[in-house]
């Protein structure tokens, strides 16, 4: 006799997925936002495996304890987002026996650094942080590729890997996106990975909290419009990739320069069979 699945709101369904997000969110000491790229279904209902791909934010504060947890998960790779000077400035901790790949995405509009300089002088408003946000969106996904295709041949060469950026939600978000629609995640799926990254920065205790208690309070409505997670951003990138690019398998070729060959292995070794 065949099992049906439970009900979507049933709590058979809810204590499932509550499971399923307890295995995906990692707590860390010294990072806000690190979580397993596992979990997901596919439209033919395989799942994407779990501790193959991790995503994050900076490295530069992790504990020894979180060390210990990644080389517990045998991270092979590092992949990093992030451009020079971001490195130097917050320069990473890494586990034992991984290797580094820089993988900058090409600079936009306007740099962090002046944008927190907009801030400080109190140019910026949350309605510019909003602005900037899409068009920044928009530039990481029309100019992204190599980022992104860097990335999945580290996935299928050297995983396990832990890509990440600053914050762990604009570049990696929009990478993790990419990945997520090449493997055939739905759009719902893709937009409830990417607004993850709120729980962390919405928990009182966190370290975006503990920073942005250091601002003064007419500067923290920006920091919290920049920092958060809006719904709208991920489905920017989604709708730049199915409109703009003729969807993401056109996407994966022409944008990221990857081979058939090279997108089948990636969903071979990412999807349960």
């Amino acid at each position: 006799m065949r099992t049906m699945p439970p009900a979507q709101d049933s709590p058979d369904a809810i204590e499932s997925e509550t499971a399923l997000l307890v295995r995906r969110i990692l707590r860390f000491d010294g990072a806000m936002n690190v979580r397993d790229l596992g979990g997901a279904t596919t439209a033919n209902g395989k799942q994407v495996r779990f501790g193959l791909v991790y995503r994050s934010d900076d490295l530069a504060e992790l504990s020894d304890l979180d060390l210990a947890e990644l080389e517990n998960r045998t991270i092979r790779t590092i992949v990093d987002f992030r451009n020079p000077d971001e490195v130097e400035a917050r320069p990473s901790r890494i586990p034992q026996g991984a290797t580094v790949v820089s993988a900058p995405y090409p600079p936009g509009n306007r740099t962090a650094g002046e944008v927190m300089e907009s801030l400080v002088s109190g140019e910026l408003t949350p309605e510019h942080a909003h602005g900037i946000l899409l068009d920044s969106y928009r530039h990481t996904t029309e100019s992204g590729g190599p980022a992104v295709a860097a990335l999945i041949r580290s996935i299928i060469n050297h995983s396990p890997v832990l890509f990440h950026c600053a914050g762990g939600k604009d570049r990696t978000g929009v990478a993790a996106a990419v990945i997520l629609s090449i493997l055939g995640v739905d759009r719902e799926q893709i937009v409830d990975d990417y607004m993850l990254t709120n729980d962390r920065l919405t928990d009182q205790s966190s370290t975006f909290q503990l920073r942005l208690a250091e601002y003064p309070e007419e500067s923290r409505d920006v920091l919290l419009a920049l920092g958060l997670a809006r719904s709208v951003y991920i489905e920017l990138t989604l709708d730049i990739i199915e409109r703009d690019f003729g969807g993401i398998d056109a996407y994966a070729q022409d944008q990221l320069s990857l081979s058939e060959t090279e997108v089948d292995a990636l969903r071979r070794l990412l999807l349960e069979p």
